[in-house]
C-alpha cells in the first residue's frame, strides 16, 4: 500500500490481527486506485454478541472522507472476512458511481449564454 494513504482501522470487542489489518489495507488500496482524491478511510470492525440467541454478528463500518464529501457505509455478516468483503464491494460501487457522475457532470455543462451574437459563417442556398 502507498505510504501516503491514510487508513485507520479500529476494532471493537475483537482483536485486530495482522491478517485482518492486511485485508482492510488491501481493500483500501483498491479504493484509492478508483479515486485518488480520497483523503482518509476509517474502518471500524465490531463483534456484536446476541446473548439471547448466542449468535455472533460482525459489523464492518467504513467512513470515507473525499475531496468534496464524507460518506458512511456498513455491512453485517456472520463472518468477519465476509463483512469486510461486503463493505469493500459497497464502498467500491459507491466510489465508482460518484466518479462516473462527476465525469458526466463535467461533460454535460449545459448551454452557454453569451452577451454578443455569434458571427455567421456562411449561408446555405
Amino acid at each position: 500500500m502507498n505510504s501516503n494513504h491514510n487508513v485507520e482501522i479500529v476494532g471493537r470487542r475483537l482483536e485486530l490481527t495482522d491478517a485482518i489489518k492486511a485485508k482492510v489495507n488491501e481493500m483500501a488500496a483498491k479504493l484509492y486506485e478508483h479515486d485518488a482524491g480520497i483523503g482518509r478511510i476509517k474502518v471500524e470492525l465490531e463483534l456484536e454478541r446476541h446473548a439471547s440467541t448466542h449468535h455472533d454478528e460482525f459489523i464492518a463500518k467504513g467512513h470515507v472522507d473525499d475531496r468534496r464529501d464524507h460518506f458512511d457505509v456498513s455491512a453485517k455478516a456472520d463472518d468477519l472476512y465476509k463483512a469486510i468483503a461486503e463493505l469493500s464491494e459497497k464502498l467500491d460501487r459507491l466510489i465508482r458511481k460518484r466518479s462516473r457522475r462527476r465525469v458526466t457532470e463535467r461533460r454535460n455543462l449545459g448551454p452557454v449564454e453569451l452577451d454578443a451574437d455569434l458571427p455567421k459563417t456562411g449561408t446555405l442556398d
